[in-house]
């Protein structure tokens, strides 16, 4: 079974599915290389271009890539505006979604053998997008009913707005988290 560990979270695939962590440094105490996007796609001062965290292909007939990115929010501060962030957060998906498919374009053109099976855009993969979202729980003086509501409905607000852009590009999207957004397909467990 891939596992890939972001931040602090292990995300547990099926066995028969293609995971890379897409956007990984290099690590000098194993001597693993960077992958493709740093190496590459990052090198020489290339700026604005942005990766997603992990890039899987699902097993099938017909091609499909999941395109995932991971926000651990946890350690943010409660006082934070959470409106303002979620537009970040939209905005950043936006982005690294585009770069993303900018990069698995050149790296299937040069051949690059890590992201050979994720590579294959000129074969009209469905590509779907997934924001893993897990955000720092209330306060318990702030957590009054309306609160709560208007803080879940800003993750509604911020599904919906990706899901409408997603959309109109022909991807379908989804946002998950540990508590009440499982995803069915994989696993993801807290490290801390």
């Amino acid at each position: 079974m891939p596992t890939i560990q972001e931040n602090n979270l292990a995300f547990d695939f099926p066995a028969n599915w293609y995971a890379v962590k897409y956007d990984h440094d290099a690590e000098p105490a194993s001597g693993e290389p960077a992958g493709f996007y740093r190496r590459i796609i990052l090198s020489e001062g290339v700026q604005q271009v942005r990766g997603m965290d992990i890039v899987c292909r699902l097993p099938g007939e017909s091609k499909c890539l999941q395109l995932i990115e991971v926000k651990d929010e946890r350690k943010r501060d409660p006082a934070t505006d959470i409106a303002v962030r979620h537009e970040e957060l939209r905005q950043t998906m936006l982005r690294k979604t585009l770069g993303t498919l900018a990069s698995l374009v050149l790296a299937e053109r040069l051949g690059n053998a890590s992201l050979r099976p994720v590579a294959c855009l000129s074969q009209q993969p469905l590509i779907e997008v997934v924001l893993f979202l897990e955000e720092t729980p209330l306060a318990p003086q702030r957590s009054t009913l309306l609160r709560k509501v208007t803080e879940k409905d800003r993750k509604n607000i911020l599904d919906q707005k990706l899901t409408a852009k997603f959309y109109q590009w022909g991807m379908p999207f989804f946002l998950y988290d540990l508590d009440k957004r499982s995803p069915a397909l994989w696993q993801v467990r807290d490290l801390v």
